[in-house]
């Protein structure tokens, strides 16, 4: 009777070992695997036909003329995109470490020692991003220093004669 008491205590251990990283690998590739079909504007069946049309002959209506965006707002709308992420794991951190010591003040017990690793968690990631900002300010400053100090005829670059035909 222990033996079968046991083995079913093997299995229902293997049993929830598997069902848990099930959800976590869940949890990981999910979320990522949707994030990129939204960065895809097309589908699959589209990407397909709008390639098949890159090497067919030319129609006589023409085609049309894609002109991608700046390099600026392609900038910026990745800098936005970086923070509301940001911003959403900080939250998300903030929560779990109210959560915990929420939960390890009611229970008490080994619940503090998680509790820990969760302000631990929202130290180290409070000290990335404030260092990520202190370089993106850095970086910043020494741009703008360098452009400053340097103009187009000094850097040697090739400047386009002004619209009477002379060249300054």
């Amino acid at each position: 009777m222990t033996k079968i008491r046991h083995e079913l205590g093997e299995e229902l251990l293997t049993g929830t070992f598997l069902a848990v990283l099930g959800a976590a690998w869940l949890l990981v590739f999910l979320p990522a695997t949707f994030r990129a079909r939204q960065a895809s504007p097309f589908s699959t069946a589209e990407r397909f036909r709008m390639r098949l049309d890159l090497i067919s002959p030319r129609s006589t209506t023409g085609r049309w003329v894609v002109v991608p965006k700046s390099y600026e707002e392609l900038a910026r709308a990745s800098f936005l995109r970086g923070q509301r992420r940001r911003k959403r794991i900080l939250l998300t951190l903030v929560a779990l470490v109210v959560g915990s010591a929420t939960a390890a003040w009611i229970r008490g017990g080994s619940l503090w020692e998680i509790h820990l690793m969760a302000d631990a968690s929202l130290a180290l990631y409070v000290s990335l991003l404030l260092e990520a900002k202190k370089r993106r300010i850095e970086r910043k400053t020494k741009v703008r220093r360098i452009q400053r100090h340097i103009t187009a005829s000094e850097a040697g670059f090739y400047t386009p004669m002004e619209a009477g035909g002379h060249n300054s």
